[in-house]
């Protein structure tokens, strides 16, 4: 799992870092190992870390779960007779990022306001990372079709974290500009995202409930 702490340097100056460890006590050891005394330890940010703090003896049910759930959550979509169907190009396009969890998270806040100016774009980064509470829940259904007219395209200065969002975000507007191509409503395509989003932390705040509940009673 990955882990993210605070520390204060010699100077006093906060400063946050991401290590790797199986656990909390284990980031601890490793810190105290290196001489740094952290004031907080969090779990990063992502739904698949958020699983892997389950435990690896509930890691295959939970995974078995999100799928489950995915492929539900698709199948009650089609049929909405309302709604054209969304392409699988989003299972390639929304993931958990790798890199400085520090960054990540930041990203997560703030709805990636410090990568992108076109709040269309915003709006679809916020949703662009499985499981996390989005940044910029709204936004002008006119801009957010005016936003499709650019393409995301990361640069050469981009850290490995802003590459992944803007590709994530291009991704889902190829998405979206399907989805529009089929019949679909600007409005509709955000309900989605929505719901996307509030189904993957439902589940994952009851798959976590009763797994620990399984745990105590086994």
């Amino acid at each position: 799992m990955k882990f993210v702490y605070g520390y204060k340097t010699k100077e006093n100056e906060t400063r946050e870092g991401c290590i790797s460890a199986p656990s909390r006590d284990a980031v601890y050891a490793k810190l105290k190992k290196d001489g740094i005394r952290p004031f907080s330890v969090s779990l990063a940010p992502g739904f698949f870390n958020r699983l892997l703090s389950l435990g690896r003896r509930w890691l295959a049910i939970a995974i078995l779960g999100v799928a489950t759930v995915v492929l539900l959550a698709y199948l009650a979509f089609e049929n909405d007779a309302a709604a054209p169907i969304v392409d699988t190009l989003e299972s390639m396009t929304r993931r958990q990022p790798i890199g400085d969890a520090a960054i990540i998270e930041k990203g997560i806040r703030s709805g990636w306001d410090f990568v992108f100016d076109d709040i269309g774009d915003r709006f679809l980064a916020s949703f662009a990372i499985p499981g996390v509470p989005a940044g910029v829940k709204s936004v002008d259904a006119e801009k957010l079709v005016a936003s499709l007219s650019t393409k995301v395209a990361p640069s050469g200065d981009d850290g490995i974290e802003v590459r992944q969002i803007k590709s994530m975000v291009e991704g889902m507007k190829e998405e979206m500009r399907r989805f529009l191509a089929a019949g679909g409503s600007p409005k509709q395509y955000g309900r989605l995202l929505v719901e996307r989003q509030e189904q993957e932390i439902g589940y994952y705040t009851r798959a976590q409930q009763e797994l620990k509940s399984l745990a105590s009673s086994g």
